[in-house]
């Protein structure tokens, strides 16, 4: 028979990845770049909606796009691995 694997949730993944892009380039969260809270209980629909209602949209849409464009994607892989490897200590 053969064994399921878990399913990778977005959970397992934030925290590693934020983590990984904080070493990488510092302060890349938009909240934190605008001064917001970070809503750790809400959803990722309410957090866009606050975003969009505190910060101007070309503001938004200027940080965002920088963020997308500045990542080093080949790396995270790499760091979800060893987040997990710590986790299941």
């Amino acid at each position: 028979m053969t064994q399921l694997q878990p399913k990778l949730l977005d959970k397992d993944i934030r925290e590693p990845l934020f983590d990984s892009l904080e070493e990488t380039f510092g302060k890349v969260r938009l909240l934190e770049k605008n001064h917001l809270p970070k809503y750790k209980e809400k959803s990722k629909q309410f957090v866009q909606e606050r975003l969009l209602e505190k910060v101007a949209p070309e503001v938004l849409w200027s940080q965002a796009y920088e963020e997308l464009f500045e990542r080093d994607y080949s790396t995270i892989g790499k760091t979800i691995a060893e987040f997990k490897k710590r986790s299941d200590r």
